[in-house]
């Protein structure tokens, strides 16, 4: 059986598998017994090999990708999809009941990471912080960004971004244009993009979202206004990644709404584009997100405020 660390305060509780990349596998707002993030039906937790294929292995839950998103070749490594990370054995440094520290060295770059998740004290809050530091005598390119599986919790939902522009990236049709095609988000040919979308859709995408306003999004529901809000440093993060599965891939239905350092979403062309960012031998990359799910009576903006107070 798969070790599980489960935190909890007095609204959410939350799990962490070690064994998994230290991914974050539930998110709990116990008020109303509602768990956030997607579970896949057909795969259990489980490890699996660095190199093996993501999607064949992935149970649900949120995962962080390190040195790139997509697979891809880099200056003679092969770097699989997420990156290395996300499916080692993670040591635990220290374990509390709100609050856990977590590390693993990387077996393909010489990096030392470093995930600690916790739980306000006072708030349906969820911090993560993750950091890198570049053990090796080389300088050392990368991307990183988290990924988040989000269970749809409602019929109408959108995806409140405050950005200006969408990329296409891939996908089905009328969910797709040209790859690489710029246009004004949200709509695309006349498809508002963030519409989230039920699973018999049949319909799938990646995109890019850029020229953030801020760095916040949130997926809400228009029916109830009860909504999941994700805060993030947009100065890092200056890209959102979206993979929107509405039951074209694989059967999946879930909404992924990814912070990201860098674009496009591999190592290697997020280093030809420029988008890439280095770290110096003993330099050391750090970045936080949190999220905290609302109610009608709040709104988003409550929310950011409640995050921007509990730093």
């Amino acid at each position: 059986m798969t070790p599980v660390i489960e935190l909890e305060n007095a609204k959410l509780r939350a799990t962490v598998l070690p064994d998994i990349g230290a991914k974050i596998f539930d998110l709990i707002w116990k008020p109303v017994g509602r768990n956030y993030l997607w579970h896949n039906p057909r795969i259990r937790p489980q490890p699996y090999p660095v190199d093996g294929l993501f999607d064949n292995y992935w149970c649900g839950g949120w995962d962080d990708g390190f040195p790139t998103c997509d697979p891809c070749e880099f200056r003679g490594e092969r770097y699989p999809g997420l990156g290395e990370l996300r499916s080692l054995r993670w040591e635990v440094e220290r374990a509390e009941p709100t609050a856990v520290v977590l590390t693993a060295f990387g077996p393909i770059s010489p990096v030392r990471a470093r995930k600690t998740v916790r739980l306000s004290s006072r708030y349906a809050i969820l911090h993560m912080r993750f950091e890198v530091t570049n053990i090796g005598p080389l300088p050392l390119d990368f991307i990183w960004g988290t990924h988040p599986a989000i269970q749809p919790f409602g019929r109408n939902l959108i995806l409140r971004i405050p950005a200006r522009t969408g990329i296409v990236g891939e996908g089905s049709p009328g969910l797709a244009g040209e790859p690489g095609r710029r246009y004004e988000w949200p709509v695309l040919d006349g498809v508002d993009m963030s519409r989230v979308r039920g699973a018999e859709e049949g319909a799938y995408c990646g995109h890019c979202v850029t020229d953030l306003e801020a760095g916040w999004y949130a997926i809400e529901d228009t029916d109830t206004g009860d909504g999941l809000l994700m805060r993030f440093p947009v100065g890092l993060c200056p890209y959102l990644w979206l993979w929107l599965t509405y039951g074209g891939y694989r059967g999946h239905h879930h909404v992924i709404v990814e912070p990201w350092t860098s674009y496009p979403v591999t190592l290697a062309g997020a280093v030809a584009a420029g988008t890439s960012r280095r770290l110096g031998p003993s330099e050391t990359f750090r970045v936080e997100v949190a999220v905290t799910p609302y109610r009608a009576s709040e709104g988003w903006q409550d929310a950011l405020s409640r995050i921007e107070e509990d730093q």
